[in-house]
């Protein structure tokens, strides 16, 4: 008989109340066996006693990672920094006014990450096998043979959170790690002792993601599991569409795209100007820079329509957005880079985003308020200002215990990307036209006054082409998209003729794929590393 591979604490039979719902002997001789029994013909509380924490828990393993001994959280811990990282490694985002040294210039150069036996490597692999760990614990229970048989809707729910988490957590794997012919090693069922996988195909690997993330939809479906303005991390029909259209475009499987696109366009909304621009206000006493985080979308995710998956700042939404992207939490500074900026066009409201000028002197306030500690710091030309909350939500200059910016959301997939990918899709195939989809997005953010043959940066070009400068646009800082597209579009990433670029160094695309950590080649004599 074997014993239950996951603590009961974790599957929620925590109490001893909850054993007597069941009307089990508790605790150390129950099996996967018995479990499972109860879950074939069990109500809504049975499955909710059983599976409800572990299903539950899901969604929160997309914003965490791997943590990373010696590194802050800020670094290394949460999604959102291993995100900033990357697209640190790209031709539009530049780290500081000043020249990066030690550990932030290795990240900037992209030299240390992407390299076997670093340290800073690992937290993207251990991030993707702990969102696919965390769902196959839920697949030793919940086979598609149990949930066929009971029929209850939780179940379905839960089971469809669990493909959906795989799925994703693969899909994270293959863009730091898949090349064109090598995916990574697929496991589908969590055991102590593991049997070792070789490197599955690039092919096999999406196929794949994209099989259980239409399990996933179907499963939602069958649960009356919907869409929503996500502000909770919450699994539903957004996010998987999200996952199925970014997979899709990866495997150049263009009608998926599409089709999951429409889906999302269908059910999200744009952000207005007021919505999507940062807004410098008056400060109560003489304060030169005042920014409220709820003034707009990407801090207050309550003013983003278009968050398809974030968290508020009461689920941990705001660590790394902060410490990366919010120069006004700690004087850490994310630029532009002038050549994207010069592109953006004068009539975009995108580009009120980011200051051309020089930003001046700025005191970072402290992690109790605006009060300073005494960090003076010289902000540079092409500061994003899109992120910028020196006032945190719900506070107000003077007020020492709710105006640190920390109190900051933070949206991690949101739906303006479907419309640059369904015109991709339809660039890359023919099917449909994708100066139209992407014609919707211009005149949002150009109130009207521009489309694809008058954006001036755009004349002459494929539609191609259009889409991939208004993705660097409209996605600029977000979760490292630059660094995948270059990847998928083999982009090489060339700071030549930059004016804000620290170094003119060249990384070839095809250096942008990160080696399996050494740790992994030394465990499973299977892998294949990459180059």
């Amino acid at each position: 008989m074997k014993k239950y591979l996951i603590a009961l604490s974790l599957v929620g039979l925590v109490t001893t109340s909850c054993y007597e719902k069941l009307n089990i002997t508790p605790p150390n001789a129950i099996t996967n066996e018995q479990v499972m029994e109860l879950l074939k013909n069990g109500n809504d509380e049975t499955v909710t006693t059983i599976m409800g924490a572990m299903a539950d828990g899901l969604n929160a393993e997309f914003k965490h990672t791997g943590s990373l001994n010696g590194w802050s959280n800020e670094y290394y811990t949460y999604a959102q920094a291993l995100d900033v990282n990357r697209s640190f490694a790209g031709n539009d985002m530049v780290l500081s006014a000043q020249s990066p040294t030690g550990d932030d210039l290795a990240m900037y150069n992209f030299t240390s990450l992407r390299t076997s036996d670093n340290v800073t490597n690992e937290p993207f692999w251990i991030r993707g096998y702990d969102l696919v760990q965390a769902a196959n614990k839920v697949f030793n229970l919940l086979t598609d043979e149990l949930v066929e048989t009971n029929g209850n809707v939780k179940l379905k729910d839960y089971q469809g959170r669990a493909y959906l988490t795989r799925a994703y957590g693969y899909l994270f794997l293959m863009e730091n790690y898949g090349t064109d012919e090598l995916g990574v090693p697929i496991y589908t069922r969590y055991t102590l002792a593991q049997e070792i996988q070789a490197r599955a195909s690039s092919a096999a690997t999406f196929d794949s993601i994209i099989l259980w993330t239409k399990k996933a939809i179907s499963l939602f479906e069958a649960a009356g599991i919907g869409y929503s303005q996500n502000v909770n991390g919450d699994l539903n029909l957004g996010v998987a569409n999200y996952v199925l259209a970014r997979a899709a475009l990866w495997k150049q499987d263009w009608a998926t795209a599409i089709t999951a696109c429409d889906k999302l366009i269908a059910n999200y909304s744009l952000m207005n100007e007021n919505q999507y621009v940062a807004r410098n206000e008056p400060g109560e006493s003489g304060e030169k820079y005042v920014y409220y985080a709820e003034n707009r979308g990407f801090t207050n995710l309550k003013a983003n329509p278009e968050c398809i998956m974030g968290w508020d700042d009461a689920n941990k939404g705001r660590e790394s957005a902060n410490y990366w992207l919010n120069f006004m939490a700690n004087g850490k500074q994310a630029r532009i880079d002038n050549r994207l900026y010069e592109k953006i066009a004068d009539q975009d409201y995108r580009k009120a985003n980011f200051q051309k000028a020089a930003f001046g002197k700025f005191i970072a306030p402290s992690t109790n308020g605006f009060a300073t500690d005494g960090s003076e710091y010289d902000i540079g030309s092409y500061i994003n200002l899109k992120f910028a909350a020196n006032v945190g939500i719900g506070g107000k200059i003077g007020n020492t215990t709710v105006s640190q910016p920390g109190i900051i959301d933070y949206s991690l997939f949101r739906v303006s990307e479907a419309y640059l990918m369904k015109a991709e899709a339809q660039a890359q195939s023919g099917q449909g036209d994708p100066k139209a989809t992407l014609n919707i997005l211009i005149s949002a953010r150009t109130n009207g006054a521009l489309d694809c043959d008058s954006y001036p940066s755009m004349s002459g070009m494929s539609a191609l082409d259009m889409v991939k400068l208004q993705t660097r646009i409209e996605m600029w800082g977000e979760h490292s998209l630059e660094f995948y597209n270059n990847r998928r579009w083999k982009v090489n990433v060339d700071r030549s003729g930059s004016t804000v670029h620290h170094t003119a160094g060249q990384i070839p695309y095809a250096q942008l794929v990160l080696q399996i950590p050494q740790q992994e080649i030394n465990t499973n004599n299977l892998i294949v590393q990459n180059p």
